[in-house]
């Protein structure tokens, strides 16, 4: 059976092994991707709705793993290291809730990009799967006002549906623009960039500063191209000023029907909108984020969600904190959205937690989370991994990767046929880069191949 053919059944497999609404994502085939200012207020998350899906597997009857014996193969694959790496891990039977195993799981600690999983939650929970984020123009006099609304992804072509990225396009923008200017008989200009959403949110104290050298991240702003970055490729650099960039380009574009000049840049309150481009849904947004690990467009989310909450955008990771703990969660604490700060405390069992609480959501939204998670040998950040005959496109989970510090956490089924999320994080001492990723996929792979009766 050659490879492409395994990965088609594999993933058809994935897609049919499990029933009910929690895992909807997995019953139909779906194209896989690949690629006001605001203030503080105190604020509190949304409550989850109080009686969660029933959750079914294929088979009802499946029979749960033997604790013990799971126990003591994930014990014997996550002992701690010879160079003192250290491993918390748990494993929960989605349907029922029940703990499978155990290893420190309540021990917060640092969970690097894992820590999407959440701030994807919370933005889904607070705006729904198909909300949409504008990108504006507005007229006030010879003043015209480009207004972000938290779109990072503009393409600097014409609008395109077909990807997350580039869904609005500031040439399309420019050319509805330039048709409303000439039907009010405007032809000059005085171009004003509205980039006051984030207010002074660009950077996080809590980030090192090689993030930024490293082209982990650039400064954030509500308004931006290709998440950004520099060119549509995720391995360009990351732009100083996105936002001036964006007013770069559709001054560009606007400028070859009108006469336009540069203007003030900040928040502005007047005017008429006159034209507007909308993103993608936002569950194609974090579809994408998670795939392909965006820290600029995570990051984006959790101010977002800050300033729909009415917190500081500053406070995006105590936003995403809210929301979470709103589902149960509990241990946290969180300085940012994405994960790039060590200082972020969340455990495995929190994220388990969530993981089980978006998979049983009466929210159609949150139950699609799982199936936006790379697929283990197939895609996003787990192409490279996990491709081995037994794991192969049923495993699907979020990476991640720091300094001392590497986890996975995600959904997969045991060879008996029940549905289980698991996260494992791996600490070691002495910094190296994503430690022992091969025992957490080892683990990962027994949990798969669980009969363990």
């Amino acid at each position: 059976m050659n490879i492409a053919f395994r990965r088609v059944m594999t993933l058809g497999v994935a897609l049919l092994a499990v029933l009910g609404m929690a895992t909807a994502m997995f019953l139909s085939p779906r194209t896989f991707t690949g690629e006001p200012a605001a203030h503080y207020l105190s604020a509190s998350a949304t409550t989850p709705e109080a009686a969660p899906v029933t959750v079914k597997d294929l088979n009802p009857e499946a029979p749960m793993p033997d604790q013990a014996k799971l126990t003591a193969q994930l014990d014997a694959i996550l002992a701690t290291k010879p160079d003192k790496t250290s491993f918390n891990a748990q494993v929960v039977d989605v349907a029922s809730g029940q703990v499978l195993y155990d290893k420190n799981s309540q021990t917060p600690g640092t969970p690097a990009s894992s820590l999407k999983v959440a701030t994807a939650v919370a933005a889904l929970d607070t705006f729904g799967g198909d909300h949409r984020l504008a990108t504006s123009v507005w007229l006030d006099g010879d003043t015209l006002v480009l207004r972000g609304g938290g779109d990072v992804l503009l393409g600097d072509g014409q609008s395109n549906p077909a990807h997350p990225k580039g869904y609005a396009g500031l040439a399309t923008l420019a050319e509805q623009t330039a048709k409303e200017l000439k039907a009010r008989g405007v032809s000059e200009v005085k171009l004003w960039l509205d980039d006051s959403l984030f207010g002074d949110a660009q950077v996080n104290p809590a980030w090192d500063k090689s993030l930024f050298t490293s082209n982990n991240i650039g400064d954030v702003y509500p308004i931006a191209h290709y998440a950004g970055r520099a060119t549509e490729s995720t391995r360009s650099a990351y732009q100083s000023d996105a936002a001036q960039q964006v007013r770069k380009v559709f001054s560009a574009a606007l400028s070859k029907e009108v006469g336009v000049s540069e203007g003030g840049r900040g928040a502005y309150g007047g005017g008429e909108q006159i034209t507007q481009v909308l993103s993608a849904p936002l569950r194609d947004q974090t579809k994408h984020m998670l795939l392909v690990s965006d820290n600029y467009l995570t990051e984006t989310m959790g101010r977002l969600v800050a300033v729909k909450k009415g917190l500081d955008p500053k406070q995006a990771g105590l936003a995403v904190q809210q929301v979470a703990e709103a589902y149960g969660a509990t241990g946290i604490s969180l300085v940012d959205a994405s994960g790039l700060a060590a200082s972020n405390k969340i455990s495995p069992a929190a994220l388990t937690t969530l993981l089980r609480a978006a998979a049983t959501s009466g929210k159609a939204e949150l139950r699609e989370l799982v199936y936006s998670l790379p697929v283990a040998g197939y895609n996003g950040t787990l192409m490279t991994r996990l491709a081995s005959d037994q794991t192969l496109g049923l495993v699907r989970a979020k990476t991640g990767s720091l300094s001392g510090v590497a986890t996975l956490t995600g959904m997969t089924l045991t060879e008996d046929g029940r549905l289980i999320a698991f996260s494992i994080f791996a600490a070691q001492p002495d910094g190296a880069l994503a430690p022992h990723k091969q025992t957490i996929d080892q683990a990962v792979t027994a949990l798969r191949g669980c009969g363990c009766r």
